[in-house]
């Protein structure tokens, strides 16, 4: 008799269990560092994962050893295939419209970032902080994503 009540509790714990729902379903894209040894910027998205051919937002922070100047230093989100080689859309780009002294913690957000429609099942984010006019590149991060479909 115990061994049935037992195997009821146990029985009744894994159909509670199963009726939860799993919050680690939906993985969080993980930005990291590029590999140029440059400052790695926190990137959040949403939504995450993205959606081809619609828009997204992302919001970009962080610490840089370099001066971001207001109209000069700006945001540049690339889509690119797996292999890094081939865009997949033209970038995306936005300028700094605040300065912020090196070591300064910044934060920069792109409101409507359009996602491509044309994404190839496995992709690559570039999230980069530069001077595009200067030609210097003062942070990166990347990540790799997998095509949702809208």
């Amino acid at each position: 008799m115990k061994n049935l009540i037992f195997v009821f509790i146990l029985y009744a714990t894994l159909l509670t269990v199963n009726a939860v729902p799993h919050q680690f379903d939906k993985r969080a894209t993980t930005f990291i560092p590029c590999p140029d040894d440059l400052p790695s910027p926190n990137v959040i998205m949403t939504p995450d994962p993205l959606v081809a051919g619609q828009s997204a937002r992302f919001n970009v922070s962080g610490t840089l050893y370099n001066d971001l100047v207001a109209n000069i230093a700006d945001l540049r989100i690339r889509f690119i295939d797996s292999t890094r080689k081939t865009l997949i859309v033209n970038p995306y780009y936005q300028l700094f419209n605040e300065s912020f002294p090196r070591f300064t913690p910044f934060s920069i957000v792109a409101q409507k970032v359009d996602v491509p429609s044309n994404l190839t099942s496995k992709y690559t984010i570039e999230v980069v902080i530069e001077a595009k006019e200067l030609d210097d590149i003062y942070g990166c991060s990347m990540a790799d994503g997998k095509k949702i479909n809208s």
